[in-house]
């Protein structure tokens, strides 16, 4: 059984890394999409939504980063899902006109992000604050408490939103911290090497995968999914992304803009944060019926592809007990060792293990500052630090048995540096007011060309 299983691993794997190999080519071969339509800013209205649970050593530098949007339009959500520490404290002490503070109590707090998100927005929406907004024209941007926003760059992803069929926008995901340790390096390539292999392709047919950080969907897209459109799923994000599909929206990805985030610094954290994708991963799986239903083929493929890769990780732990269990034999026994040094053995054992490295290389070479040699040895790690994701997967394996599906919330490092803020905006006009600042939020917001020219030059 061991060795029917072993053989279906490795079936399986080599069909990955062709599938993996494909998808960059045509990465390499092809240009990511970059717009082109005519922007109207006075007409866009975007809405950044940071869920909190107990984020007092982040928040801070996260919202001092949104300070200096550089768009005429916008409102800072905070959603705080229950913290029990100095987070709201934090964010009322950082008050600028467009920020608000959404504060949620037990027991209906900490139920998870996707109920943080439904309930921040239907709270803004049932507010009357966007009122006068045309849903399609306002974009709903989702930060985690320690994302550093490219602010410079959401010219470049509103463009996007000019073409009335998308319904969301993905950008690229770094890890601020990665050059501190080889743990964070190895994390940052993970994301990076996705999404330039995976990410691009699928973004020029119209269904990139949206991740929890990073995320942009228009309002009206979000609403077309009903009053909650994210669900309780552990992988929120991608079961939005793939709905807003199967809804007939387009989703893309924009690599050139990204959003830095802080990287897990123990085995142990980071397995605990995997596990809970993976099990999200897995609640996903009831999409299936409906992903197989669509059209055109390729976009069948994809996402099958992607919902079922859980199930080739937990396989190929089968292939990783029969390679112990050979490695162990064969040092035992003479002869054995003189099988386990044959060229072909070797060979054989170092393509399975090993190829991905030479594709994973190349797609982080570029821009990581790395040098060739130094790049060949991380590519190689990485293949060692993935493993990390079949211990994931089944810690979430039993979860799901025991019927645990409780959030694993990711923990935060304090104190990371953060460089000068891109593109500060200057104000525009202030009034002296004794009500709340953000009342003042849609008075000074939706002020003409003319009248902002004529408030700056008093």
């Amino acid at each position: 059984m061991i060795a029917l299983l072993t053989a279906l691993a490795a079936a399986g794997i080599i069909a990955m890394f062709a599938y993996m190999l494909g998808m960059w080519l045509e990465a390499r071969v092809t240009e990511p999409l970059t717009g082109g339509w005519p922007l109207s800013m006075d007409n866009t209205l975007v809405v950044f939504a940071v869920p909190c649970l107990n984020e007092e050593r982040v928040i801070e530098e996260t919202l001092a980063r949104l300070r200096s949007v550089p768009i005429p339009n916008f409102v800072v959500l905070v959603i705080d899902d229950g913290s029990d520490d100095h987070t709201a404290e934090l964010v009322n002490a950082s008050s600028f006109p467009e920020l608000t503070l959404f504060r949620r109590q037990l027991p209906e707090a900490r139920g998870g992000k996707g109920a943080a998100l439904n309930a921040g927005m239907r709270w803004l929406l049932d507010s009357g604050r966007i009122d006068e907004w045309d849903p399609a024209n306002v974009i709903v941007c989702i930060l985690d408490a320690d994302g550093r926003l490219e602010v410079s760059g959401l010219p470049r992803v509103l463009r996007e939103f000019e073409d009335p069929l998308v319904g969301g926008v993905q950008i690229g995901v770094r890890i601020v911290n990665r050059a501190h340790r080889i743990l964070l390096r190895l994390q940052d390539m993970e994301f990076v090497t996705y999404t330039r292999i995976f990410q691009v392709p699928r973004s020029r047919s119209g269904y990139a995968f949206l991740g929890g950080n990073g995320q942009f969907t228009r309002l009206s897209a979000l609403l077309s999914l009903g009053d909650e459109p994210w669900s309780d799923s552990l992988t929120e994000d991608v079961d939005l992304g793939i709905r807003l599909v199967l809804q007939g929206w387009w989703t893309r990805f924009v690599p050139e803009v990204t959003v830095e985030q802080q990287g897990l610094t123990s085995i142990r954290r980071l397995v605990r944060q995997r596990s809970r994708w993976f099990q999200g991963a897995l609640q996903t799986w009831r999409l299936i019926p409906r992903v197989s239903a669509m059209s055109p083929w390729r976009v069948i493929i994809e996402f099958v592809h992607a919902l079922l890769s859980p199930a080739l990780i937990l396989v190929t732990t089968f292939m990783v007990l029969s390679f112990l269990t050979f490695l162990t034999g064969a040092v035992l026994s003479g002869e054995g060792r003189s099988l386990l040094l044959r060229p072909a053995v070797l060979v054989s054992w170092y393509v399975l293990t090993f190829f991905p490295a030479l594709v994973l290389g190349l797609a982080y070479r570029e821009g990581s500052g790395i040098g060739n040699v130094r790049l060949f040895a991380l590519a190689h790690t990485f293949i060692v630090f993935a493993v990390t994701w079949v211990a994931a997967g089944w810690w979430a394996t039993g979860r799901l048995i025991v019927g645990r599906r409780s959030w694993l919330k990711t923990e935060r490092t304090p104190g990371y540096e953060i460089p000068p803020v891109l593109a500060p905006r200057p104000v525009l006009v202030h009034i002296e007011t004794a009500e709340a600042p953000t009342s003042l939020l849609f008075l000074v917001r939706r002020m003409s060309a003319d009248e902002r020219a004529e408030a700056l030059s008093v």
